[in-house]
């Protein structure tokens, strides 16, 4: 049996609870929140586990095997350096941290303490995904040319990042699987509409070897809902529409002729987790582990700098515009 501590236990932590309730081999021992009305919710509805306002009691607790962070961004590195510190696996959702200089150096005391940590970089678990890796790696769409990811909706209104911290960062954990290489350059233009220097609306463009061609949009504002991703090659398009219940995604050929193809149907978040239980019980690297959280940290801080930067190319290689740098990525 594998035993789970959770930090943070708003809405999606709360996913985390009703997930890992569905996994034979985990108990969740332990829930943490700093607000009383969500520990309160979740005695109601899970009375074994246990719960606390201060997450160091968790840091104290020795059967624990693995902790999940699911708190707001900005207490993701602290919180989590704890934790690795007493050489606890940890799960830590997106944004991983805030800065370069953070994940590394959490990366670093995972290794120290012989230890996993794993990133919350939920696409990457979905099985439209997993599938769309699947053709692209066996060629079935040619050379790949072009990609737009688009993600929209009226959501929540954030005042602690802006929404290439919030949203985008799930569109660039794809970027990363799907296409497994180094972008020349990344720019962005975004606008703040509802708080200053917070951004509401972004709007990305990354150029990689071999003319492909990537953009990203993203906003919280828009009245119409998105999550749609189209990967086009010079054989075969794939179409992903995580909005739609059925049909989610469609293989089009250049004569416009449609196919549906298979795929595993199952929730990402639960893969997320069974992915997290497998690594803590074989001290196995995770699929969302140190490679794909320094890329993923670097070009968000770069769409950071060029937003900051009314929309400059910025050089991955460190040659333009920019000191974020490569630690084995």
């Amino acid at each position: 049996m594998i035993r789970i501590g959770l930090v943070g236990c708003g809405a999606w932590g709360f996913n985390y609870i009703k997930t890992l309730g569905f996994i034979p081999e985990v108990k969740l021992q332990s829930v943490c929140d700093i607000k009383e009305e969500s520990l309160h919710k979740a005695r109601k509805n899970y009375p074994d586990i246990r719960t606390t306002a201060d997450y160091r009691e968790l840091l104290r607790d020795d059967q624990l095997d693995g902790v999940i962070i699911a708190t707001p961004p900005h207490s993701h590195f602290s919180i989590a350096a704890e934790f690795l510190s007493q050489s606890k696996a940890v799960l830590v959702e997106k944004p991983c941290t805030l800065s370069y200089h953070e994940a590394d150096t959490l990366i670093k005391l995972a290794e120290k303490n012989n230890t996993v940590l794993m990133v919350g970089h939920l696409m990457e678990y979905h099985p439209v995904v997993s599938k769309m890796q699947e053709h692209i790696s066996q060629g079935r769409l040619g050379q790949l040319r072009y990609i737009l990811l688009e993600r929209t909706s009226l959501g929540k209104i954030r005042n602690d990042v802006s929404v290439h911290w919030d949203l985008t960062v799930h569109d660039l954990s794809m970027v990363r699987y799907l296409v497994n290489r180094n972008p020349r350059w990344v720019a962005a233009h975004g606008v703040s509409y509802q708080q200053p220097s917070i951004y509401d609306l972004v709007s990305i463009i990354m150029e990689f070897p071999g003319d492909l061609f990537v953009q990203i949009h993203a906003n919280w504002i828009s009245p119409i809902k998105k999550r749609q991703a189209v990967v086009s090659g010079d054989q075969m398009t794939l179409v992903f529409d995580d909005v739609q219940d059925t049909d989610k995604l469609q293989l089009i050929a250049h004569n416009c002729e449609i196919t549906m193809p298979e795929f595993e149907k199952c929730l990402p978040l639960t893969n997320q987790c069974m992915h997290f239980v497998d690594c803590i019980k074989s001290k196995s690297a995770p699929r969302t582990g140190a490679a794909d959280i320094l890329w993923v940290i670097k070009a968000t801080e770069l769409v950071e700098q060029s937003l900051m930067s009314n929309g400059a190319k910025l050089c991955w290689d460190g040659n333009g515009e920019t000191n974020v740098r490569d630690r084995d990525i």
